[in-house]
């Protein structure tokens, strides 16, 4: 009589672990992954994206990624998944900003920035590098018969 009580809870375990497994087989499609890196936690307190998020219990990340499960459960895409929560927060809730419009400049300006500050660099430096060499004088090529007379008349005046 104990046997059937036993295949019982034993089906039972296997039932809710097969959920459970479906569950997380769920949360690691690459759709599940791709929306939640594309969402910034809006907890206020990790600066990480809701999927990176590891705060126990966090009051932001865990309904978004209910939500997000149950959009690709029904079929949803990213993309249309991340949009609507833009919608919904503003381009707050994004891990990048938009790379069209004025948000491009987000995307352009360091590295606009740190060529400007390279070329900076090099132009300083090379002018330093120059003011420290030593200018050789120009050579004396000839002087002429006035000039030699001057310069022995002053040697002269100062011998004196």
């Amino acid at each position: 009589m104990k046997w059937p009580k036993r295949d019982f809870v034993l089906a039972l375990s296997l039932a809710l672990s097969a959920g459970a497994a479906g569950a997380q087989e769920r949360l690691n499609t690459p759709e599940y992954r791709e929306a939640c890196a594309a969402l910034m936690c809006q907890c206020g307190g990790c600066s990480a994206t809701v999927y990176t998020c590891a705060m126990e219990h966090c009051h932001s990340a865990e309904p978004i990624r209910e939500e997000i499960a149950e959009k690709i459960q029904k079929g949803e895409s990213a993309e249309s998944i991340v949009k609507v929560f833009e919608e919904r927060y503003g381009l707050g809730i994004l891990s990048a900003p938009p790379a069209s419009g004025f948000h491009l400049t987000a995307w352009i300006a360091p590295f606009a920035v740190l060529l400007a500050g390279f070329f900076f660099t090099s132009r300083v430096l090379r002018s330093w590098k120059q003011g420290t060499v030593p200018q050789a004088p120009a050579p004396i090529t000839s002087i002429t018969e006035a000039q030699r007379a001057r310069i022995e008349k002053e040697l002269r005046e100062i011998s004196s």
